[in-house]
């Protein structure tokens, strides 16, 4: 099943298919997907169709359990910089089962200190603290964490970590044998050591993992207005796992003045490469479009000076209306803008058309809590205000519902804006859960999804490149799945929400389907692996 290289991302188009085939949206009439080889497709032979309207029963409300205390997180905390903690929940042991990074610091408010952990995944609902036999905690201690990012960076086929800290950055290469080793100075990647007069003023410092210049590995961003220059820096990996830094040269342009709180690879023009986004706390937005491994600034020309924003604090990314482009979410300390893609390079603010206007937003995501296929949107907020839920209606034009999610009273509300949360189904019965961590030393909070999904059909790809092809957790594959005329399509992404890194997979809800018609991964290499007929209620593990 292998194809040439072609410039745009994915191409939905179907090819000698037998029988009807859900059809791409039309985009306008430009060349923005590949075609896929259904004739040479893998055919599972299961139930695909739809299911009869007398047997099918609807999901219920949205329901976000705490579950903290029952998976043996009780005693564990989070803290930090007022702007600081990171989370990465996504499986690091390569057992399958989504494991957990709290990544800690010194408060700027109460002047604690707080360890920076690792809880491995039991595979029966509850985790344990293996910080210091991995080796994470001894490499972390004593150092100001901000964020985390995870993706494998050395090409050995296992999840390594990249932590935003003080005064430098952390690499952690996996061994895969449970232990975590620093190998920050030996492979080049810690970046510019940040100012130390800007530390204890409250900055952010953000990082995320992306293919910049296509050659089949992942570089990095780190973003952060401790930094001497301009704001961002980028350092581009080897292939295997060393780095060297590519700022001057790449395009990077960052307001200086900004505090930048959001960033996130993620290909918003469809045109097969990772373009980045940095949401600047009092700076401005930036949106830079990767053209051959070189970024240009078309944020005014993208529409985004229109958007009414003032802290800007996580973002993420989905096709929320199923017209073929990634639009975005941003939450901010203020409205949370919703930004739908034209299909044309240019954005509007649909926020308060959608009803997902919130108010001081930080991590988030766009997640289908109830497998009906439409993306919902999960929005932690600071202090003690609630964590919300925004339900999609399910209609062409995105209107949401807005629901609240308590959550446990916070340690010190002077110190607890900033929250992290990351999503993953750690405990694989197809629903996306939810894990949020705060800044004042309050613990970290996992919401088990027990939405009731009636016969909703889930479906979950966990994307398994072979050794021959790197980065394992496939970062930057993007994964679309048919079910009758609606096609969805997400992208797997390392480093997002509000500094934090989520389940290396694509979850998706299949709504009253038995199944997909079609599920098809490209990958960042031009590769297509395709698969018909696949039966709802799985996880996927697709080379």
């Amino acid at each position: 099943m292998e194809s040439p290289r072609l410039a745009p991302a994915l191409v939905l188009a179907v090819l000698g298919a037998c029988g009807p085939e859900p059809l791409p949206p039309d985009l306008g009439g430009d060349a923005l997907w590949v075609p896929l080889d259904l004739d040479a497709a893998i055919d599972r032979g299961e139930p695909s169709d739809p299911i009869p309207p007398a047997e099918q029963r609807p999901a219920g409300a949205l329901t976000l359990v705490d579950v903290s205390e029952a998976a043996g997180l009780g005693a564990v905390v989070s803290g930090g910089n007022t702007h600081g903690v990171g989370l990465a929940f996504t499986d690091l042991d390569g057992d399958d089962w989504a494991d957990i990074v709290v990544v800690s610091g010194r408060s700027n408010v109460s002047g604690e200190s707080f360890a920076s952990r690792l809880l491995r995944n039991r595979g029966d609902g509850t985790f344990e603290d293996v910080s210091a036999s991995s080796g994470l905690g001894d490499a972390l201690a004593g150092r100001d964490g901000y964020s985390v990012a995870a993706g494998d960076l050395d090409g050995d086929g296992d999840v390594d970590l990249y932590v935003g800290a003080q005064a430098t950055d952390v690499l952690l290469l996996n061994q895969g044998d449970g232990r975590f080793v620093d190998a920050t100075a030996e492979r080049g990647a810690g970046g510019p050591p940040s100012d130390p007069s800007l530390v204890s003023n409250g900055k952010s410092k953000v990082v995320s993992l992306g293919d910049l210049d296509d050659d089949g590995d992942l570089d990095i961003v780190s973003a952060s207005s401790t930094l001497p220059y301009p704001g961002a820096y980028l350092l581009r990996n080897d292939g295997a796992g060393s780095f060297t830094d590519i700022t001057d040269d790449s395009g990077v342009q960052i307001d200086p003045q900004g505090n930048p709180c959001a960033v996130m690879w993620t290909d918003y023009d469809n045109d097969g490469d990772r373009d980045l986004w940095i949401w600047n706390d009092r700076g401005g937005r930036v949106l830079l479009r990767n053209d051959g491994g070189h970024l240009s600034e078309l944020s005014s020309a993208a529409g985004l000076d229109a958007v009414t924003i003032t802290h800007p604090m996580g973002i993420d990314a989905a096709d929320i209306d199923h017209d073929g482009d990634l639009d975005y979410y941003v939450s901010n300390i203020g409205n949370n803008p919703l930004l739908r893609n034209n299909g044309d390079g240019t954005f509007v603010d649909i926020t308060r058309l959608a009803g997902t206007e919130g108010q001081y937003g930080w991590g988030l995501a766009f997640e289908d809590f109830d497998a009906d296929g439409w993306a919902d949107i999960f929005v932690a907020q600071e202090d003690d205000r609630p964590e919300l839920l925004f339900h999609s209606r399910g209609e062409p034009v995105p209107a949401f519902d807005e629901i609240e999610v308590p959550h446990p009273p916070v340690r010190n509300g002077s110190a607890a804006h900033n929250v992290a949360a990351a999503f993953a189904d750690y405990d694989h019965d197809g629903r996306t859960d939810v894990l949020t961590a705060r800044t004042d030393g309050s613990r970290i909070t996992l919401y088990r999804n027990e939405t009731e999904l009636g016969t909703h059909g889930t479906l979950q790809v966990v994307v398994a490149p072979p050794p021959e092809e790197i980065p394992a957790g496939g970062v930057g594959a993007r994964v679309a799945v048919a079910t009758g005329e609606l096609v969805q399509f997400r992208d797997v992404t390392a480093g997002q929400s509000r500094a934090s890194s989520n389940e290396l997979s694509v979850r998706l809800g299949l709504g009253q389907y038995r199944g997909a018609s079609w599920v098809a991964v490209l990958w960042p290499s031009g590769r297509q692996t395709v698969l018909r007929n696949v039966g709802a209620g799985q996880r996927l593990h697709i080379e």
